[in-house]
């Protein structure tokens, strides 16, 4: 005890504020770029993850779960998300914080203490265990009716340092089955954005691309990744959002066990093919290494490139958006205005097909010496008939099934008219 206290010393720490909570962190891990070798894990660039979380729980809770929620935070690092939860939203009968670091846990138990929060011991269980460990041991209790299906999760984060691949199996096994909520964080980005390929396809079974699109395509095959493990499972997953911001991926889907519904979600795990030569790209159902293949565009059939198999169902839940946007306009958020514009674009890529074009690199091939404004183009392009919109992905990008011949002809006579 005494070597534990010793490490929690008040005069290690500092008192920092996040949202509606206070919490400690080690003074030496406040200016360090967030590592493994951090006293306990923080990442003060992770706050907008955190942010959108809440919003995300507090949503669910109302339009999807009425009921009293049961939440695993399963890599809870200082402990910060569980308490901003616990503070911001409601319906929470119990709440799961977990860290397999030791000094992580002391931390936590200091940091509710800050908050008032330590003395309620049937709502909040504090652990130690590997985060498998724990979703299993859960699993294992019900599965030996120790534990009713009324007090399976409602609620799982897997927010790790890298991928989350390793977890989804026993998260899948541990979530209610009909409505369960999963909030999964990727944040090994070259991977899933074709920078390392190799290990792309050894961690989610998929190939990704390099490009100007890789965003998009990195978290639809990470929904790939995850609607197969669910479908292993018996469960079929419905994203609600699917959420990017600089080094990381945050996926919120629901799930249902309908066998029909789950089987039917199979039509959604596609390819996408790219013309490396002029830029077109276009799905296709199999596999292009089966299939003899040809760019619909320009009818090139050598310099073709391919990613998948890939989601290539709706990313976002209309619904949902809207609620968060709501709910978001009401909050006292640092983030506020980043995250508005960041749910209004997602907004937008409802209704435009998947990939989208970066209009400065178009500029770029074309010899423009004028980038055109964004809502320029994507009214022009509109005039003529074509879906268009803004992208959260990339914001000097546009998405619309305008093909990419037609737009380079739309932004050389757009340049014309300035």
């Amino acid at each position: 005890m005494n070597s534990e206290n010793s490490i929690l010393d008040t005069d290690k720490l500092s008192i920092l504020e996040e949202g509606q909570a206070k919490f400690y962190l080690f003074n030496k891990d406040l200016s360090s770029i967030p590592t493994k070798s951090m006293e306990v894990f923080y990442n003060k660039g992770m706050e907008i993850n955190r942010d959108i979380t809440c919003l995300a729980v507090e949503t669910y809770s109302d339009y999807y779960n009425k009921k009293k929620l049961i939440v695993i935070d399963s890599m809870a690092g200082s402990g910060i998300g569980s308490i901003r939860i616990l503070k911001e939203c409601k319906n929470i009968e119990k709440i799961y914080i977990n860290d397999i670091n030791p000094t992580a846990k002391q931390l936590i138990i200091k940091n509710l203490r800050l908050n008032g929060m330590e003395n309620n011991r049937i709502k909040i269980k504090v652990s130690r265990k590997d985060a498998n460990y724990l979703l299993s041991e859960i699993t294992n209790k019900y599965l030996t009716n120790n534990l009713t299906v009324a007090k399976k999760p409602n609620i799982i984060s897997i927010d790790p340092f890298g991928t989350p691949n390793l977890y989804i199996d026993t998260a899948f096994k541990a979530i209610q089955k009909k409505g369960g909520f999963l909030c999964i964080t990727a944040t090994d980005t070259a991977v899933l954005f074709g920078v390392k390929p190799k290990a792309c396809l050894r961690k989610y079974m998929a190939k990704p691309l390099h490009n100007e699109f890789c965003k998009e395509i990195g978290a639809r095959i990470l929904l790939y990744f995850l609607s197969r493990i669910a479908n292993i499972n018996g469960l079929g997953i419905t994203p609600l959002l699917t959420f990017y911001h600089r080094h990381f991926i945050r996926i919120f889907l629901i799930t249902f066990p309908e066998k029909k519904k789950v089987a039917n979600q199979i039509a959604f795990y596609k390819f996408l093919i790219y013309c490396k030569k002029c830029g077109h790209r276009f799905i296709v159902q199999n596999s292009p290494l089966q299939d003899k293949l040809k760019c619909s565009l320009c009818g090139e059939k050598t310099h073709l490139d391919y990613a998948g198999p890939l989601w290539t169902g709706k990313i976002h839940d209309e619904n949902f958006i809207n609620k968060l946007k709501e709910y978001n306009a009401m909050s006292a958020l640092n983030n506020r205005k980043k995250l508005a514009r960041i749910l209004e674009y997602c907004a937008q890529e409802l209704t435009t097909p998947i990939s989208y074009y970066n209009i400065h690199e178009i500029c770029k091939v074309i010899n423009s010496n004028t980038i055109p404004k964004m809502e320029t183009i994507i009214e022009t392009i509109r005039k003529e008939g074509y879906r268009a919109s803004r992208t959260h992905f990339d914001f000097t990008s546009i998405k619309t099934d305008m093909d990419i011949d037609s737009l380079k002809i739309i932004l050389l006579r757009l340049e014309k008219e300035v």
